[in-house]
């Protein structure tokens, strides 16, 4: 290495100690070091810039943009928000739903259609938009409801939450099970003349918000009663590892039980992919194998999750 390198790098690391470390300001690194403050200001970017100092903001609610870095580079996934994993799910979960938030209030341009599924994660995120949100959405549920109302998640009062927080929504419900019972009647409903209106506005949207969901008998849709015990056994004996608008797939992020997924009401797994701003929520450890499959299978393109699902996600080369 020339001496004039060698030279130019321990300015540089000298630079950043008294600045960084010692907390002086440039004016003052530039009279201990002999420099024009114009050249100190050039050594510090130049510092953060070749990695020599990186920056971290050590707080509860700071992102992880090295793992947001990691994901955008190992998969076909334009857009990452991690937020780092806290003491319970709960705690996690609230700040989770607060990033997707924040991601949704600065988009730009601001979305005209949002599809949106229900769930738990679901429903935090729209407890915590600010009014006044959205200026004239159409607001579409992207999949059939639940069968049964014991958990409140239901798609119909996420929806009416959206709403009553922006100004002069529309709305578009899809007045049907998640999954219904026989494939003849997954045929009709999807012929139905609002239905199919639904479907057409989902797949026409510029945003599209939506957990994943683990496949277990306490999911909300085994706990719904829209999938059944025997089915869900099936389901993990076919391989599958959980879902995505009620589309069970297994860890390539394929669908497993055609027959299934025949009788489920709602987007397609295609047309999902394709919409602008395809937006996945993940907070939970357990979900880290079908968030993996779901970026694996390029079912998203914008990711918000927990560091510990992101770390896990990308610890795991297996396919």
């Amino acid at each position: 290495m020339r001496s004039g390198s060698t030279e130019h790098e321990h300015a540089m690391v000298r630079a950043a100690e008294l600045y960084y470390n010692d907390g002086l300001l440039q004016s003052e690194v530039a009279d201990k070091l002999r420099l024009s403050r114009w050249k100190v200001g050039r050594l510090l970017e130049e510092a953060r810039s070749t990695g020599l100092v990186e920056i971290k903001i050590h707080h509860p609610q700071s992102r992880r943009r090295d793992l947001e870095k990691l994901l955008t580079e190992r998969f076909d996934c334009r857009e990452a928000v991690v937020v780092e994993s806290q003491a319970s799910k709960p705690a996690t979960m609230a700040l989770a739903a607060q990033a997707a938030v924040d991601y949704l209030v600065e988009l730009r341009p601001q979305p005209e259609i949002i599809g949106v599924s229900w769930g738990h994660t679901v429903a935090a995120i729209a407890d915590q938009l600010p009014e006044g949100v959205f200026r004239e959405p159409m607001i579409v549920q992207l999949n059939g409801g639940a069968n049964s109302l014991t958990d409140t998640v239901d798609a119909g009062s996420i929806i009416r939450t959206i709403a009553s927080k922006s100004r002069d929504p529309r709305t578009a419900l899809l007045p049907a099970s998640a999954i219904v019972q026989d494939r003849d009647l997954a045929q009709r409903l999807l012929a139905d003349r609002n239905i199919a209106r639904t479907l057409q506005a989902a797949s026409d949207a510029d945003v599209a918000l939506y957990s994943i969901g683990v496949l277990s008998p306490q999911s909300v849709l085994r706990r719904t009663n829209c999938v059944t015990a025997d089915e869900v056994v099936s389901l993990q004996e076919a391989g599958a590892i959980g879902d995505i608008l009620g589309h069970y797939i297994d860890r390539n992020g394929r669908v497993v039980d055609f027959d299934l997924d025949q009788r489920t009401i709602g987007l397609d797994l295609d047309r999902l992919s394709n919409i602008p701003k395809s937006i996945a929520v993940a907070v939970g450890e357990e979900k880290s194998g079908i968030t993996r499959a779901t970026l694996y299978a390029g079912l998203c393109n914008v990711l918000v999750t927990e560091s510990n699902v992101a770390e896990q996600v990308l610890g795991n080369n297996a396919l």
